[in-house]
């Protein structure tokens, strides 16, 4: 049974994730790795560098060089190397020279290829947004999206429900959530909303403003959930892709492809990145100019300036002391390596851990995920479980962590305080699609994923410190001179683990 887990979770299923999907079939010659992602999906290395201070925004842009733009491409059922040389008008030999492999016939599914590609267009530089509007940090700390629309009591978005999860909510609601899960700004979303479809301020909307109400028109994603947990992966694919340097290229809808200017900080990446995605190139620079997405904005909050705050991660920022999040005394496995925190477009942020008492099934666990670490729960819904460790009950300032995949049955509830090594709930499948239960871990700070391999600040759980390399999922947890390695299935002496209480 395989046990590399595929983390796709409630908001993936809201991304069309959760379809039906054949089994992936591998290439001649290739390795079994865990189904491919979504088609946008970027690996990231290392987080933003950008706690308030007074200091300047210190967001790294790499200069700009001459020759071709390097994207990436991550490989999927049926492909193979000449297909896709062929898809992107390079030879077989220069692909291959690029990527440094000497056998075309060795591919895995979810492998990342450097694309070199030619483009003249470049988009513009201007600032649209601080880095600290797009994500749900220290600036949304007094932030209500329902007291917000009061503002606007006739409008759309202020009467509009749907069913999400089972249960009926509000549109204020339903912003809040996608902002909390994917843990991007409130403030951004509100203002691509009314940019695309006039919700936040009309009640008079046409039959795609309705359904469509991001500007994607996808019959498989309609309605303000969907929409709004597409237009969040994609602001965070920007503002994390922007960040790594691994996002270079714009695509538009009219297969124009334009450079990303080597200087726009994260926060505009991110939205030139949602936005060209539902645009072709004439249309997104009018969307991206002064009387475009910032005149939006400013109508709806006033200058984003005011809400800035100039550094997320310190310098010489440190995680906390955190122990595995896991039953002490019993045998658990080490499935997933550094892997998306939430959806694709996010860092990989994340890592698995399967109990020994279910094996290829969702039946709920036994076995307690644990607290890594004393704090206080601020969310409990639908398997996801975020906890804030600084203890004053936003998951947006200090460190938070995310315990996902848990239980309905005996889930800790929102409000409690918690101590080291307190319950936090049952492995399950819950929240997303999985091949079995599991925990899925990651570390937020103000914020920001944390990518669990971060070079500055590793994940350490109990001592093991965590390392992944160029394939998601894949990696290593080490203590001394112990190594477990991440692994599909149950084996002995490479990816057990046995918690104890004494690390």
């Amino acid at each position: 049974m395989l046990f590399r887990l595929c983390l796709f979770l409630a908001a993936a299923c809201a991304l069309g994730a959760c379809s039906a999907q054949p089994t992936p079939t591998l290439i001649p010659g290739a390795t079994r790795v865990p189904t491919p992602r979504a088609a946008f999906q970027l690996p990231f290395s290392s987080p933003a560098t950008a706690t308030p201070t007074s200091e300047p925004e210190d967001t790294p842009a790499p200069s700009p060089t001459p020759g071709p733009v390097f994207t990436e491409y991550i490989v999927r059922y049926g492909d193979t190397l000449g297909g896709i040389s062929a898809k992107f008008n390079l030879t077989l030999e220069e692909l291959m020279r690029v990527n440094g492999l000497t056998n075309p016939h060795t591919l895995q599914i979810g492998q990342v290829l450097r694309i070199p590609t030619f483009i003249e267009l470049e988009g513009p530089a201007e600032k649209l947004l601080p880095d600290s509007e797009l994500v749900y940090g220290p600036a949304y700390k007094n932030f209500s999206i329902k007291e917000f629309l009061k503002k606007y009591p006739d409008s759309y978005l202020a009467s509009y429900v749907e069913t999400v999860d089972r249960e009926q909510r509000t549109g204020a609601e339903i912003l809040q959530l996608v902002a909390e899960r994917f843990s991007v700004g409130p403030r951004a979303l509100l203002a691509l909303l009314e940019l695309q479809s006039h919700w936040v301020t009309s009640s008079a909307l046409n039959g795609n403003q309705i359904a469509f109400p991001f500007g994607l028109i996808d019959g498989g994603r309609q309605n303000l959930y969907r929409q709004a947990a597409w237009a969040a992966n994609q602001l965070n694919a920007g503002y994390y892709g922007k960040i790594s340097g691994r996002l270079g290229v714009l695509d538009f809808t009219d297969r124009q492809r334009a450079r990303l200017a080597w200087n726009v900080n994260p926060g505009t990446a991110a939205i030139q990145n949602v936005l060209s995605k539902t645009a072709s190139w004439d249309e997104w620079h009018a969307l991206v100019a002064r009387d475009g997405f910032l005149a939006t904005y400013e109508k709806l909050f006033g200058d984003p300036a005011q809400y800035e705050v100039k550094r997320l991660l310190p310098k010489d920022l440190q995680q906390p002391k955190l122990r595995l999040p896991l039953e002490d005394g019993k045998v658990w496995y080490f499935t997933g390596g550094p892997h998306a925190g939430w959806v694709d477009g996010s860092p990989w942020a994340a890592v698995d851990f399967a109990p020994a008492d279910q094996a290829g099934s969702c039946w709920f666990s036994q076995y307690w995920n644990v607290a890594a670490a004393p704090g206080v729960i601020t969310a409990s819904e639908n398997g996801r479980v975020v906890e804030d460790l600084d203890g004053d009950g936003f998951q947006g300032t200090g460190w938070a962590l995310l315990y996902m995949h848990n239980a309905t049955e005996e889930r800790i509830q929102v409000g409690t305080q918690v101590k080291t090594n307190d319950h936090i709930g049952h492995p399950s499948c819950e929240g997303g699609a999985a091949e079995t239960s599991h925990l899925h871990f990651a570390r937020l700070y103000n914020g920001q994923w944390i990518a669990a391999s971060d070079e500055k600040i590793p994940l350490v759980l109990s001592g093991w410190t965590f390392s992944g390399d160029s394939q998601e999922y894949n990696g290593a947890m080490t203590r001394g001179d112990v190594t477990r390695t991440a692994e599909n299935q149950r084996l002995e002496g490479v990816n057990d683990i046995l918690p104890d209480a004494g690390k």
